[in-house]
């Protein structure tokens, strides 16, 4: 057998040396199509009228022209999501690598200036305390008070992000010592805030300004409604929050901020365990106090945040995984993510073949760079 014709049907001639042309051009050798020992070449050939013909020896098809799929390709590693995101790189983002690799001197430079950079947010330093001082106080007087403007200045103010931020760099590249650092400052920084506002409930559950408590901003942060609601919301800041660090895009960072509340509620909780204590000991006698559980609402405020932190977490870890994977459009320390994860598992070689040290050439500072 020559071949395969397709265009006319048999016993009716051209009309014109147009669709003689077209039929000619639709025609596919049999001998191509199953060329070769392997018999596994593709041809892809125009059949006319607008229709594209893809033939192999499992079959002829044929699609319209300016198909988005490429001939030869199995349907299933085609399967597009989103632009050129296909199926094969959503699972590539559940799968762990264990490949080794060489990183250039370039790439060692940068990892190590953004391990500096969110090591900085980690560290709990004077800086560090000073704002989780000021934002803790601020926001114990924004709730007191039932100020929303106040309570967002805190949540502006508040280091607490760092530590997050940090937990999650530290578990896409796999840094243990940052993952557990982080950690514990994070623990640390919500107890702070529990004990700020104790310490503010003891001052102000006696004055004038107890009269209307719980506040709707106190209220607002003890009910189950909030905290199922704040788990979603927290999970997508985390989301953003990745996307502001690595493309240091402030503004989206500040918003990020505002949304995901992580402090406020572990102030709010200090309060309200104050007031509870006062009440369940007889030392405060106001009425209006006896209207509310507030030991199980500052245990809710307190979940609240817990949840938050977890939350963001997840979702920033998520973010950082997906940037790195996904072949989308993305700034070069983006691209440094899987180098950075080679090197904290004693998978990475420099340009001479040696092993890069995370401890000696990312972890270390130089001896004297200041401390902030």
């Amino acid at each position: 057998m020559k071949g395969v014709e397709f265009g006319a049907a048999s016993g009716a001639a051209p009309d014109d040396d147009e669709a003689t042309m077209k039929q000619q051009q639709a025609q596919i050798s049999m001998e191509e199509v199953g060329g070769g020992s392997s018999g596994s070449r593709n041809v892809h050939v125009f059949g006319g009228s607008g229709m594209d013909i893809d033939a192999s020896p499992s079959g002829i098809t044929a699609m319209e022209s300016g198909s988005p799929y490429s001939t030869g390709r199995k349907s299933d590693e085609g399967q597009q999501f989103m632009g050129n995101v296909r199926k094969k790189d959503v699972e590539n983002i559940f799968r762990r690598s264990k490949t080794t690799g060489a990183v250039s001197n370039e790439q060692i430079a940068r990892i190590k200036k953004m391990h500096d950079k969110i090591s900085d947010g980690v560290d709990f330093n004077f800086n560090y305390y000073c704002l989780l001082m000021v934002a803790s106080v601020i926001a114990g007087l924004g709730l007191a008070t039932d100020s929303s403007t106040t309570v967002i200045s805190s949540m502006l103010l508040s280091p607490i992000m760092g530590p997050v931020i940090g937990m999650s760099y530290g578990l896409v590249i796999w840094d243990v010592p940052l993952i557990n650092r982080s950690a514990r400052n994070e623990i640390c920084s919500i107890v702070i805030c529990i004990i700020y506002g104790l310490i503010i409930g003891i001052c102000t559950c006696w004055t004038d300004m107890a009269e209307d408590w719980p506040t709707q901003e106190m209220l607002s942060r003890g009910t189950r409604t909030t905290f199922l609601a704040g788990i979603p919301i927290a999970f997508f800041s985390g989301l953003g929050v990745a996307l502001s660090v690595l493309d240091d895009s402030t503004s989206s960072l500040v918003g990020v901020a505002i949304s995901a509340s992580l402090l406020p509620p572990a102030v709010n909780c200090g309060m309200l365990w104050i007031v509870a204590l006062g009440v369940y000991t007889g030392v405060l006698e106001k009425a209006s106090f006896y209207d509310f559980d507030y030991f199980q609402m500052g245990g809710i405020s307190l979940g609240l945040t817990v949840a938050n932190v977890v939350a963001v977490w997840i979702g920033a870890a998520a973010m950082f995984r997906m940037k790195e994977v996904l072949p989308i459009r993305k700034r070069i320390f983006w691209e440094d993510l899987g180098a950075a994860r080679k090197i904290y598992q004693n998978r990475a070689f420099d340009e001479s073949g040696n092993i890069v040290s995370a401890a000696e050439h990312i972890v270390e500072r130089p001896k004297d760079d200041p401390v902030h």
